[in-house]
């Protein structure tokens, strides 16, 4: 038997048995404090008003709903969204498909600040909503973001 062939197949197979973390997993894996990515709040209007926020996952954006206007000091209830395209983080106008329009109501940098269990904590620069955002139930179906 060849040795090469059978060690692959070992390590395919310790792969399959390995455990998988649930959860958004960019947020897991992204550890480094100095590392910043670009996100973006947008007011939508379809199919009720809500405002998207969205944050930069490599090639993609997580994405959040907002229940309602983005305001400091506030908890505010959230649903998760399907990952967004990247041209989101620049773009204003209409959606395809007649699903309304976005306008930009903040942008800027995120990176992780702390990552626990109960709340994750992200330092916001160049941002009109302020330093800090925090999301509690991040892994749930109805987390909630606050922008301090």
């Amino acid at each position: 038997m060849n040795p090469f062939v059978s060690s692959f197949e070992t390590i395919r197979d310790l792969k399959a048995q390995a455990p998988v973390e649930s959860g958004r997993g960019f947020f897991r894996r992204m550890t480094s404090q100095q590392q910043r990515s670009r996100f973006v709040i947008l007011e939508h209007d379809h199919p009720f008003l809500h405002w998207d926020l969205l944050m930069q996952q490599g090639e993609m954006l997580a994405a959040w709903r907002l229940l309602i206007p983005v305001a400091t000091a506030v908890w505010i209830a959230a649903e998760p969204l399907p990952d967004h395209r990247l041209m989101y983080l620049d773009y204003e106008g209409p959606v395809s498909n007649n699903r309304g329009v976005v306008t930009r109501v903040a942008s800027g940098e995120f990176s992780v600040r702390d990552d626990c269990r109960e709340e994750r904590v992200y330092q916001l620069f160049n941002c009109n909503v302020g330093t800090t955002a925090r999301c509690r139930g991040f892994d749930s179906a109805s987390p909630e973001w606050r922008f301090e």
